[in-house]
């Protein structure tokens, strides 16, 4: 249901020309159903892909990371040794290496575009002209509390260098797989140097090699935000971030049953995750609310902040 609202936002605020989205997933149980029935929704949409990771006992993509006993013992527990290991950093891979795109953007099924999305075309001589260093981040702007002092306004949108700052904040992580645009070709060849096996350890071990070898200097953002990140569930028990633990299950059953979401977000945003005021389920006329903002959620909210997750809620 979650991939769905994104999709939907995508659909209604992406305004890029020839752009393409693909989804990668795996998913086991009841969740396959409800992929098939979203598969079903978007068949028509020519720009729309879904491509499904596969469980493999050797993900021959890690030969280019080993590299390091610490590679080698990485590839050893989450592929060779993993009986539930996936072909994901290699299908990835496969999908930059034969994209037709320059530019490549992450994202996650808890991330909302919520103002439209335009790169001028100072952005994209940027990019043409810094391949290897420049990236453009959608869910930092000078709304967002902690804005620091030291970014650049240029054309239409800011500059910053990611290794101004020595703290942790969004403009000092250099790499993300939430709403950040890269150049493909050269991502892929850091990828291959890397070892990962889901979108989790993807970001945190990118973000280590980029900040080790000082990768992705050159950020660039627009003025205002586009992307938030809504905190309604943790899928991974590789994250420790707070949410307000809206069941993955029943939103997949609900959405096998007919049902879209629906969140209720304030006109004015000025976090990089927002807990939504209102939850809520619709199917035709009916409409179910689910959730409504609480104590227990303004505390998740309060837990955020400009280097992340503050502190665990209690």
């Amino acid at each position: 249901m979650q991939v769905d609202y994104l999709l939907n936002t995508i659909l209604k605020r992406i305004k890029i020309k020839d752009y393409e989205t693909v989804i990668l997933y795996h998913t086991t149980g009841n969740h396959q159903l409800g992929y098939k029935k979203l598969i079903e929704k978007y068949k028509n949409y020519p720009n729309i892909s879904f491509v499904e990771r596969k469980e493999v006992w050797f993900d021959s993509s890690f030969f280019k990371t080993f590299t390091s006993k610490k590679n080698y013992k990485f590839f050893l527990e989450k592929n060779l040794k993993n009986k539930k290991s996936d072909n994901f950093k290699g299908l990835l891979q496969k999908l930059l290496r034969d994209s037709k795109h320059e530019l490549i953007m992450f994202n996650t099924d808890d991330g909302v575009f919520y103002e439209d999305v335009i790169l001028n075309d100072e952005i994209l001589s940027v990019f043409k002209n810094n391949p290897e260093t420049a990236s453009y981040r959608m869910y930092v702007g000078d709304n967002i509390e902690g804005f620091p002092d030291y970014i650049h306004k240029k054309n239409g949108y800011y500059e910053w260098d990611y290794y101004t700052d020595k703290n942790i904040t969004h403009w000092s992580y250099p790499f993300s797989v939430d709403g950040t645009i890269y150049n493909t070709k050269h991502l892929l060849s850091v990828l291959e140097k890397i070892p990962y096996h889901n979108p989790i350890t993807l970001e945190e071990n990118v973000f280590r090699f980029a900040q080790e070898h000082k990768l992705f200097r050159k950020g660039l953002g627009p003025i205002t935000t586009k992307l938030v990140g809504t905190t309604l569930n943790r899928v991974s028990i590789d994250t420790f971030n707070p949410t307000i633990n809206i069941s993955v299950d029943y939103l997949n059953e609900k959405f096998i049953e007919g049902y879209t979401l629906q969140l209720g977000l304030p006109d004015h945003i000025d976090v990089v995750n927002i807990v939504p005021f209102e939850v809520s389920i619709i199917k035709e006329n009916q409409k179910e609310v689910i959730y409504s903002l609480d104590e227990q959620g303004k505390k998740i909210q309060n837990s955020y902040g400009v280097e992340g997750t503050k502190k665990e809620s209690e």
